[in-house]
């Protein structure tokens, strides 16, 4: 009867260790990560000015916008700078579903990109934030091409392969099944020793014990 379970070509014994272009797009997402940081401050700096300051008519109230915009703007970067290191932490585990979902995060990243630069056209102050976009935006590229080159393509297969080996292939040598014996029955020998039969083997010149052929009788 064939295995109906496929059989992964990797079977290594130990970690799956990514190539060079695998641990470079590593280092450029740990890279866009804490830009996404510098990049929440900055935009929740400029953001008061080119926004908030026209609407505010005395200082308490200018303040009062200035903390919030850089709070919002702190919590942005921080929900970056989680996607960031989130899609770091599987692409270095081999998923290939994070280099796909990275790809879709970059698409976005090129509309925001694009606004960024509708917006420092419009807004002096919106400059310094469109050059610390542009070089996260840089940084996501070179990842991306990274992420997609053949060798991290052959990477993310066999790290496929490698976890259908964990879940199909048992452990070698195998372990008996430790299942409950079925009543009546004696239990099962472990493997690599011989069955024993009922009662102990007779000494020599001595009858058989329990199961020999009974004698009829005179």
């Amino acid at each position: 009867m064939a295995n109906q379970y496929p059989q992964p070509a990797w079977s290594g014994p130990g970690p799956l260790i990514p190539p060079e272009a695998v641990k470079r797009a590593v280092v450029l997402i740990f890279s866009g990560a804490a830009l996404a940081i510098v990049y929440g401050v900055v935009d929740g700096l400029t953001a008061h000015n080119t926004v908030f300051y026209s609407y505010s008519s005395s200082p308490s109230g200018t303040r009062v916008h200035q903390a919030n915009s850089l709070a919002s703007g702190i919590v942005a970067g921080i929900i970056q700078c989680l996607l960031w290191l989130w899609m770091a932490w599987k692409v270095k585990a081999g998923r290939s579903w994070a280099r796909v979902l990275s790809t879709v995060f970059f698409g976005i990243f090129c509309v925001a990109l694009l606004v960024g630069l509708i917006g420092a056209v419009a807004h002096s102050d919106a400059i310094l934030v469109f050059l610390i976009t542009l070089v996260e935006w840089g940084l996501g590229l070179a990842a991306i091409l990274a992420l997609w080159r053949p060798e991290s393509t052959q990477f993310f297969a066999l790290a496929q392969q490698a976890k259908l080996t964990n879940a199909y292939v048992p452990p070698y040598p195998s372990v008996p099944y430790p299942g409950p014996q079925a009543p009546g029955y004696p239990p099962q020998p472990q493997y690599g020793q011989p069955p024993q039969y009922g009662g102990q083997p007779p000494q020599y010149g001595q009858p058989p014990q329990g199961g020999g052929p009974q004698q009829p009788p005179s």
